[in-house]
C-alpha cells in the first residue's frame, strides 16, 4: 500500500472528486489573480499578503468547516507565522511605484483564493485514502484548465514562450507539484491551519536567498520578521506534540 501510494499510482476515492474538481477552478482562479495583482502593483507589496493572510483564513475556516480547534499555543504560532511573513515582505527597500489601493485589494482578494484551496484540498485529501494518488490527479486536472486557458488567451506568443523556457518550466513545475503534494499527505496527519502556516516559511528562506545571491537588503526590521516566523514554528511544534 505505501509503495503504490507514495508514487502516487493509487486513485482517489470517489469521496474526494467534488473537492478535486472544485480545487482545480480555484487554482486556475488563483493563477489569473495572482498575475492581475502584479501587474498592478509591486511584488514586494503583492506576495506577502498573497501569502501572509492565507494562514489566518485557514485557521478560521478549518475551525469551521473540519473542526479543527487548535491550542492556544498552536494558534499563537500561526499568528506569528502569518505576522512575520506580512512583515518580511511588507518592509519596504524602496519606494514604490504602482498604485496601492487596487494591488492590495487584488492581492487579498488572491489570499482569499489561497486560503479556500488550501482547505478544500485539505479535506479532499483526507477523503481521497490516498493523498498522493489526489495531488496527482489535481495536477493533471488544474494543468490541463490552466493550459488550455492560457494558450485561449495568449495564443502563439505563449506558446512561443513556454517553449523558450521548457527546461526552467519543467523544474520549477517539478518542485511545485512535489512540495504541493507533500503539502498535501501533511494535512492527512495534522491540523490544516499548521500546515499552511509552515507552508509560508519558505518566504523566509526566499528573502535569504535574495540577500546572499541576489545581493538584496536584509536589515533588522526584516531579521526581526524573520524571528517571529522561526518563535512561530516553535509554537506549532510545540502544540502539535501536546496534541
Amino acid at each position: 500500500m505505501g509503495g503504490a501510494r507514495a508514487a502516487g499510482r493509487e486513485p482517489p476515492a470517489l469521496a474526494s472528486l467534488p473537492y478535486l474538481g472544485a480545487s482545480a477552478l480555484l487554482h486556475v482562479a488563483y493563477f489569473a489573480l495572482l498575475v492581475a495583482a502584479y501587474r498592478a502593483a509591486d511584488l514586494s507589496l503583492v506576495y506577502p499578503i498573497a501569502r501572509g493572510v492565507p494562514p489566518l483564513l485557514v485557521a478560521c475556516a478549518s475551525w469551521a468547516f473540519a473542526g479543527e480547534q487548535p491550542p492556544l499555543v498552536g494558534a499563537g504560532g500561526v499568528a506569528l507565522v502569518a505576522g512575520g511573513v506580512l512583515a518580511l515582505g511588507l518592509v519596504r527597500t524602496h519606494a514604490s511605484t504602482s498604485p496601492r489601493a487596487k494591488g492590495i485589494l487584488l492581492a487579498l482578494a488572491t489570499a482569499l483564493f489561497v486560503a479556500s484551496y488550501t482547505v478544500i484540498d485539505g479535506l479532499g485529501a483526507r477523503a481521497s485514502g490516498a493523498p498522493f494518488g489526489y495531488a496527482a490527479w489535481l495536477f493533471v486536472a488544474q494543468g490541463t484548465l490552466f493550459a488550455v486557458g492560457a494558450l485561449a488567451y495568449g495564443g502563439a506568443a505563449v506558446r512561443r514562450e513556454v517553449w523558450a523556457r521548457r527546461k526552467e518550466s519543467a523544474l520549477a513545475g517539478i518542485v511545485a507539484a512535489g512540495g504541493y503534494a507533500i503539502a498535501l499527505w501533511a494535512m492527512t496527519e495534522a491540523p490544516i491551519a499548521f500546515v499552511a502556516a509552515l507552508r509560508e516559511t519558505s518566504v523566509v528562506f526566499a528573502a535569504i536567498l535574495g540577500a546572499l545571491f541576489l545581493k538584496e537588503p536584509f536589515g533588522r526590521p526584516r531579521v526581526l520578521a524573520a524571528a517571529a516566523v522561526a518563535a512561530g514554528v516553535v509554537a506549532i511544534q510545540l502544540a502539535g506534540r501536546s496534541a
